[in-house]
């Protein structure tokens, strides 16, 4: 039994030492697991040499969608965790993650998360947020993975969903106590450009990639050529989650 912790990205060198270090600092959980990094951005390269660190680099996909469905096979792991690229999981998500999905027996995810912005956290924030989940690999595949002209995280927990009831399953789906969120979606203050930016209406894939790389690309922050990703938080995120979960209790 495996976790992949499947990281997508790209043109983002600049931040995703964060998530590397972000899976580095995870508490045992009993379970085996890989951070799988997968990479599609022509112009920069990416290598990482820390243990349990996979960096793959692949020809450019055509939508976020289809680099999301090809990770997916791309993973040794029966079991997904999604692992953001500009986003902080802390320390206990992966323990937490096995315990509530009674040892992988289900899938689950949390309904709520930290919203950050411009350096602290603000507040906490319900919604989909797929990027909390953990799901069986094997569902994904069965229920058709994410649409060519959706986002991932939509269609794809739609894609979960339908192969769960399927195959008469549960997918555990948990409002958590403050102390409890693993999950900081950072928006403000992460100097990245990000693909939900663009809007639902904005339906059409191969136009919204077009976008994002125009954008990426003018990112100051970018830089040509093969990256090594240097593992590191910008701030101590798991402090700012236990003040936040005390302030707001």
């Amino acid at each position: 039994m495996k976790i992949t912790c499947l990281c997508y990205t790209h043109g983002r060198a600049h931040i995703i030492g964060e998530a590397v270090e972000s899976y580095l600092q995870q508490e045992p959980c009993g379970v085996d697991h890989e951070l799988l990094i997968v990479n599609d951005c022509p112009e920069q390269p990416l290598e990482c040499s820390e243990k349990g660190v996979r960096a793959l680099n692949i020809p450019m996909c055509q939508s976020v969608c289809e680099k999301f469905n090809t990770s997916i096979h791309l993973a040794a792991g029966e079991y997904i965790a999604i692992w953001e690229d500009d986003d902080i999981s802390l320390p206990w998500r992966l323990k937490r993650s096995v315990e509530q999905s009674n040892g992988l027996s289900d899938n689950y995810k949390q309904r709520n998360a930290w919203y950050w912005n411009d350096g602290n956290i603000t507040g906490i924030a319900k919604n989909l947020f797929f990027g909390n989940s953990i799901f069986r690999k094997s569902d994904w595949i069965n229920g058709g993975g994410a649409d060519p002209n959706g986002y991932p995280d939509a269609t794809g927990h739609l894609a979960v969903m339908k192969s769960v009831n399927q195959r008469g399953g549960y997918y555990t789906m948990e409002d958590a106590k403050l102390e409890d969120v693993y999950w900081i979606y950072r928006w403000s203050g992460v100097e990245v450009v990000h693909d939900s930016g663009f809007g639902p209406a904005n339906n059409d894939a191969k136009v919204r990639l077009k976008r994002f790389r125009e954008r990426t690309l003018r990112n100051p922050k970018f830089k040509y050529g093969l990256q090594k990703i240097e593992p590191g938080w910008s701030f101590d995120y798991t402090q700012q989650a236990k003040e936040a979960a005390a302030r707001e209790n």
